[in-house]
């Protein structure tokens, strides 16, 4: 049984419940905490709260709009450090690749290839494409969205289990498999109420 969300729980406890956004922010307004930001810093201020007692301001950062030079762009243009996907970057990179846009795979190229060129991140966008292509492809799900990779989990188990099903699924049997992916990560069966209105529940087989 999920335990409650209050001061006297353990930082090793709260961190292996899974929590709504929602009930954290409650957490936090009791207790004096900033709500602002998001799921995973709003969970980091309460483990530091939960560790030391102590209320960690949320970092506020000032942004100073710039204007930036409209630089003449070409394919031996070099990736520097505080490069920027910006709408002319973009703009240059449909005159090449049409359907082009800043994916989080290409985003994060720009940010981990400093020095390499914009031919380097065309290669790179074709060869994810060809990936995107193949049967087994999986984008990655960022840690931040943990009900939507709680879906993909519990989906792959259906399938795995059960390719074809000529029956209308049976709760009991869903839930089963839905307590098993619960148990891969380590959330409580109370959250089986945020799922119980997903599609797949109603959903009838030919």
């Amino acid at each position: 049984m999920r335990p409650n969300l209050t001061k006297e729980i353990s930082v090793q406890c709260f961190k292996d419940y899974y929590w709504l956004k929602e009930e954290l922010q409650l957490f936090c307004r009791e207790n004096g905490i900033s709500t602002s930001g998001s799921k995973i810093e709003i969970s980091s201020r309460i483990e530091r709260f939960l560790q030391t007692g102590e209320i960690q301001k949320p970092i506020r950062k000032r942004r100073t709009k710039q204007v930036e030079p409209q630089v003449t762009l070409s394919l031996d243009t070099v990736i520097t450090e505080n490069h920027r996907c910006s709408q002319h970057v973009r703009e240059f990179f449909k005159t090449v690749i049409p359907n082009f846009h800043f994916s989080t795979y290409i985003q994060n190229y720009f940010k981990n290839n400093v020095g390499k060129s914009y031919r380097d991140v065309v290669d790179a966008w074709y060869e994810e494409d060809k990936r995107k292509k193949h049967p087994s492809y999986k984008k990655k799900i960022g840690p931040q969205f943990e009900y939507n990779q709680f879906i993909r989990d519990f989906l792959l188990i259906r399938i795995i289990k059960e390719p074809v099903v000529k029956k209308r699924l049976k709760l009991g049997i869903i839930l089963r498999d839905f307590q098993e992916v619960i148990n891969i990560h380590l959330l409580s069966s109370s959250n089986l109420n945020l799922l119980s209105n997903h599609p797949l529940l109603n959903r009838k087989q030919a």
